[in-house]
């Protein structure tokens, strides 16, 4: 997934793709928690100024993850903006004078040797909206602490846990 700059006419170069499911992989890691389930699709529009290249458009990604109580299938679908502007790698705007990244500096990428790698801002944009935690459901029950069965298919027969004795004094604060 590169454009050469040289594609980029005066006009900009129009991008309607489909972006398979290995290179989806490629772009998230092979040992990403988060897996393509299907080819994506990225719709954008590059257009160059002077040596700088703006991407805009929408990336569309179905991936699978587990769920983080009970480690189920979570199907995860993501329709995101892409706004990216490249610099030449050594020519991208410095950070301010503290090291921290004005909110202007936020879609900001490079390219190298006149190539953009579209997959690289496919994988940056897209890690931006993936869930921290993925869910099954809100209301899932997740599984037993004791014998690590799903407790969204019913009760386990495990005895409940013993609370802890040391952490009941914090039940007595008084929060105002």
């Amino acid at each position: 997934m590169r454009v050469s700059l040289d594609e980029i006419g005066p006009d900009g170069l129009d991008l309607d793709d489909t972006v398979d499911v290995h290179d989806l992989r490629q772009a998230l890691g092979p040992n990403a928690p988060f897996q393509p389930t299907q080819a994506g699709h990225l719709v954008a529009h590059l257009e160059r100024l002077d040596d700088a290249v703006r991407v805009s458009g929408r990336a569309r990604v179905d991936l699978e993850a587990r769920c983080s109580r009970c480690l189920g299938p979570v199907p995860v679908t993501l329709d995101t903006p892409v706004d990216v502007t490249l610099f030449p790698k050594g020519a991208e705007p410095p950070p301010a004078s503290d090291g921290e990244v004005a909110q202007d500096d936020l879609g900001v990428a490079t390219y190298e040797d006149g190539e953009i790698d579209l997959a690289a801002v496919l994988h940056d944009e897209v890690f931006l909206e993936l869930p921290m935690s993925p869910l099954c459901s809100e209301s899932c029950a997740g599984l037993c602490p004791e014998c690590g069965k799903d407790l969204n298919s019913g009760p386990c027969g495990c005895t409940p846990q013993q609370k802890d004795e040391r952490w009941q004094a914090l039940k007595r604060l008084k929060l105002s």
